[in-house]
């Protein structure tokens, strides 16, 4: 399901506070990427492992189609109703031993109710503390109804596999959620932090500047995809200046034109503002939104959504 918005345009206002931050946060990003790089086919893969996510009733089966080579086993689904109007949220926990890698891949919305109301809540709802930060309600409450069930499940796996990556992946509404449980997993030091690698596809802005740099300090191998102009991460709308104002955490990694395939042109993002970088996505106008919506819906010619309801 994609998102479709009227796109607002803020200007980039810097409180003296974010200043002052910011020279330390592009040292730290700068030594952290010097060590982990955009991976294109890891990105591929995590992109199926979010279409996974989508197949709440026979997620095996789906699996074993995306990526037959891997050989992961699904451990667990957990499905809970996530807003006032009983939406569902999703999300399952996988190993891989032939990779030696756990996944935790979280659902986008599902229906044209829940977007409904993931945008009313997203731009009018006050944000809620989350690691020194803000993030948006309706992210965090997500991520906390579905973890309650996912992290007994997750650490079983830890144990047995101490040694194992972990994975954290979803597209759209779970790719917020994605980013919030990547950041809990290396604030707890669940596992070490240079074993936790996030990617996310089409994410919309999770929380604020304080939210972002405590993510870019704790996951250090994050990856933020975007579709060319792909509308859902630029909403909600940046405003770094106003309090709990929503703005991007790192690393964006921008296709610059539509992302048909791994290989359709991208970058890095490394110019300023700071993940929020004016040649990347923020700086591409949106002039066709059906395009936008589009480019939202489907990356590398995957349609996360519809991809298991083929199977």
């Amino acid at each position: 399901m994609s998102f479709a918005f009227v796109v607002l345009v803020s200007a980039p206002v810097f409180p003296n506070a974010i200043r002052s931050e910011e020279g330390v946060r592009i040292k730290t990003l700068r030594n952290y990427h010097k060590t982990f790089n955009y991976q294109p086919e890891l990105s591929y893969k995590m992109l199926l492992l979010s279409s996974v996510a989508h197949s709440e009733h026979e997620p095996q089966k789906c699996m074993n189609k995306a990526v037959p080579q891997d050989k992961f086993q699904v451990e667990s689904v957990v499905t809970r109703p996530c807003d006032a109007i009983k939406s569902k949220c999703s999300g399952f926990v996988a190993f891989s031993h032939v990779l030696q890698v756990i996944v935790i891949a979280f659902r986008g919305t599902e229906d044209p109710f829940q977007l409904m109301d993931e945008l009313l809540e997203t731009l009018f709802a006050p944000s809620e503390d989350f690691l020194g930060g803000k993030v948006q309600s309706y992210w965090k409450r997500s991520f906390v109804v579905l973890w309650k069930d996912i992290e007994p499940r997750l650490k079983s796996l830890i144990s047995a596999y101490p040694s194992y990556q972990v994975w954290v992946t979803g597209h759209s509404l779970g790719a917020a959620i994605a980013s919030v449980a990547s950041a809990w997993i290396a604030y707890k030091r669940m596992v070490p932090r240079e074993n936790i690698i996030l990617y996310t596809f089409g994410m919309p802005r999770v929380g604020d500047y304080k939210y972002a740099l405590q993510h870019d300090q704790l996951v250090h191998n994050s990856w933020r995809v975007v579709n060319f102009d792909d509308i859902v991460p630029r909403m909600p709308p940046f405003t770094p200046g106003l309090p709990g104002g929503a703005y991007h955490h790192g690393k964006e990694l921008f296709y610059t034109k539509p992302a048909l395939s791994i290989y359709s042109p991208h970058k890095e993002c490394h110019g300023k503002p700071t993940d929020e970088d004016l040649t990347c996505s923020r700086g591409l106008a949106i002039t066709n939104l059906q395009q936008s919506v589009k480019h939202h819906s489907e990356y590398f010619g995957v349609r996360p959504g519809a991809y298991c309801a083929t199977y």
